[in-house]
């Protein structure tokens, strides 16, 4: 199964099973509008002689063959329609049902203790060779025997998410920020815009109709990431001194689209529930010529992919290098860019060692969970942001200046860090510290001192001394 599929069951709103169909409403429509389709093929047909089975079964001395022809068969759209009026639309009124393009495949699900070693075999063109085992197996969930074989069905459907998001800041701060910065091109402006946007500073303000999937989530972002560094590298192009920047600017950075999702519903059957009510003599049929036998491992080997990449640009985290380790396998990220890799794999491993080493020669390790996609942040390389908050000191204050300092808990090395206000992010400030941990792992040691707002001609300052604080956001605190 391909697990970059969206599960509907979870995703889609009003989704619902009945009978052999499924039903949900799709957002991107009007309210009244509903999608249905089904899910598994009609397995016990009615004929003018009476009931019949789709799934038929030859066996023989050695192998055997199961055939399933079953013509499409619509569902009861009065059912789905007289559901939907229960449970979600109980107003007089009109309901639309749109019948959705699915893609079906059939498989048998062979079951063994442990489970680990059950598996699917899939008709092709209506027809699947069987071992003797197999035919065996199917023989006896035929006659009644209950969880030997399953009929299973994934059924795919498309489905679109649509998205409107925008980017909102004070794009003068910004612009002085990625001036200072020397951010001029396009990828260093990208990676200042997602440090600003991982820290709250610039508002990602999203909405979707249908639950988007992190791919779309990521998809939108990107993409008004790109557009504002392209806007912002434009302006930056030709300015040579902070006192060149604009005193006024606004940037329209928005995104609308409908961007297609894949949903599978996976859905298995009992065989000895489905064709419990017709005699098994209509569906075995026996052959004296022994039917050759499929070369079929106990347990298939199913190639699995896990794809690799960082949701931040790498240039200002000093790293030197970055290495996932599975089974006997090391695979680096080709640095300094640290472009995405694939990892693949044929048997059921599911822990990645990811192992970071940086420019001062010190060293990360951390442990992943095997996925078909992971998107590294700074926090799964062993960062942690701090984020100092001054917002409500600026009515007191005409400027704050300050500095931190680091102090481990573990092997990571102490740091330090300078802050000023009103800064170039206005009044907040991030700093990315490498702890090493998945946290904290040590105490921020900071002290700042301000020039006080006042219409006198002396000025005024506060010192607040030094102040140990253990977590972040850290709001600076004023005693008046």
């Amino acid at each position: 199964m391909n697990t970059g599929y969206i599960n509907p069951q979870n995703m889609l709103q009003d989704f619902f099973l009945l009978d052999r169909a499924f039903a949900f409403h799709d957002q991107t429509r009007q309210p009244e509008d509903y999608t249905y389709g089904s899910f598994t093929p009609q397995v016990v047909l009615n004929k003018a002689a009476g009931q019949i089975s789709a799934l038929q079964l030859m066996i023989s001395p050695a192998g055997g063959m199961s055939t399933f022809v079953a013509p499409k068969q619509p569902v009861d759209t009065s059912a789905l329609d007289a559901y939907i009026r229960a449970h979600f639309i109980p107003s007089p009124g009109g309901i639309k049902l749109i019948q959705s393009d699915v893609r079906q495949t059939l498989f048998l699900r062979f079951v063994h203790q442990p489970e680990s070693d059950s598996y699917d075999v899939e008709y092709v063109q209506s027809r699947m060779a069987l071992t003797h085992a197999e035919s065996s197996m199917l023989d006896s969930a035929i006659r009644g025997d209950k969880n030997q074989v399953y009929l299973l069905t994934h059924s795919q459907f498309d489905v679109s998410s649509y998205a409107t998001a925008r980017l909102q800041t004070d794009w003068i701060a910004f612009l002085t920020l990625a001036f200072n910065e020397n951010a001029r091109k396009s990828e260093a402006i990208a990676l200042l815009l997602n440090q600003q946007i991982d820290a709250g500073v610039i508002t990602l303000q999203e909405q979707f109709d249908n639950t988007p999937s992190a791919q779309t989530r990521a998809l939108v972002k990107n993409s008004l990431v790109e557009t504002a560094s392209a806007l912002i590298s434009n302006t930056l192009r030709n300015i040579h001194s902070v006192d060149e920047l604009p005193t006024k600017i606004s940037y329209d950075i928005s995104y609308s689209n409908s961007v297609p999702q894949q949903y599978l519903l996976v859905q298995q059957q009992d065989i000895a529930v489905l064709l419990d009510k017709l005699p098994a003599d209509s569906i075995i049929t026996f052959s004296t010529t022994p039917l050759p036998e499929p070369s079929r491992p106990r347990k298939p080997i199913i190639p699995r992919e896990c794809t690799v990449s960082l949701d931040f640009q790498p240039a200002n985290f000093n790293i030197l290098s970055i290495e996932l380790c599975y089974e006997d396998v090391q695979t680096p990220m080709p640095w300094p860019t640290f472009s995405p890799v694939t990892l693949k794999t044929e048997s059921d491993t599911d822990i990645i060692t990811l192992r970071v080493e940086f420019a001062d020669y010190s060293r990360y390790e951390s442990s992943l969970t095997w996925q078909d996609d992971i998107a590294l942040t700074p926090q799964d390389l062993g960062f942690y942001s701090v984020l100092f908050e001054a917002d409500h000191l600026k009515s007191s204050f005409k400027s704050i200046k300050g500095s931190a300092n680091y102090l481990p808990a573990g092997q990571a090395n102490k740091q330090s860090f300078i802050f000023t206000f009103p800064s170039s992010q206005g009044w907040l400030a991030n700093w990315w510290i490498n702890t090493q941990f998945a946290g904290l792992n040590g105490n921020i040691d900071y002290s700042w001192t301000g020039e006080l707002q006042s219409k006198s001609l002396f000025r005024k300052t506060y010192n607040a001394g030094h102040i140990l604080a253990t977590a972040s956001p850290i709001k600076l605190h004023y005693n008046k």
